[in-house]
């Protein structure tokens, strides 16, 4: 049994990546909605998680963006204790 996401597409779903199943075998299918979190992905929280896989250019744009968009409270982008 393998477990893999994708998108639903009307009555099609497209799985993040390929199935290693030869195309045409009939399979059976338990569909379950992933959570929504879009209001944590978007947080200062969720974004000082990707400290370490950003450039500075790319954490430096993200800064200015959101202090363009509104006014943020730089309590909330200091690293946890």
């Amino acid at each position: 049994m393998f477990e893999y996401g994708g998108t639903v597409n009307g009555k099609r779903i497209d799985l993040d990546e390929a199935l290693p199943i030869d195309s045409g075998t009939r399979v059976r299918v338990s569909v379950t909605p992933e959570p929504a979190v879009a209001s944590e992905r978007s947080s200062p929280a969720a974004i000082l998680q990707l400290a370490g896989t950003l450039s500075e250019a790319e954490a430096e744009g993200i800064l200015r963006a959101a202090g363009e968009c509104r006014r943020i409270e730089p309590s909330l982008w200091s690293e946890p204790s």
